[in-house]
């Protein structure tokens, strides 16, 4: 599964990534792309922990890409 949010601001993402990361069950992945670091500190990374989900972070270029695995 993949979620781009790319552009988005505000809450957006937040609630987009909690929505997401709500519903995964173990063993489920998701992709996350973003361009805005500040996605990844504030949304998250905050939220995979909440979850205790594992993550890693990449940057590429001038986007972001998050790996979370529950």
């Amino acid at each position: 599964m993949e979620l781009n949010l790319i552009g988005l601001c505000c809450s957006q993402p937040h609630l987009t990534v909690y929505s997401r990361l709500r519903k995964m069950k173990e063993g489920d992945k998701i992709k996350i792309i973003t361009d805005d670091f500040t996605i990844v500190e504030r949304d998250i990374i905050p939220l995979a922990n909440f979850f205790r989900c594992k993550y890693s972070v990449m940057k590429d270029e001038d986007k972001y890409i998050i790996y979370v695995e529950k």
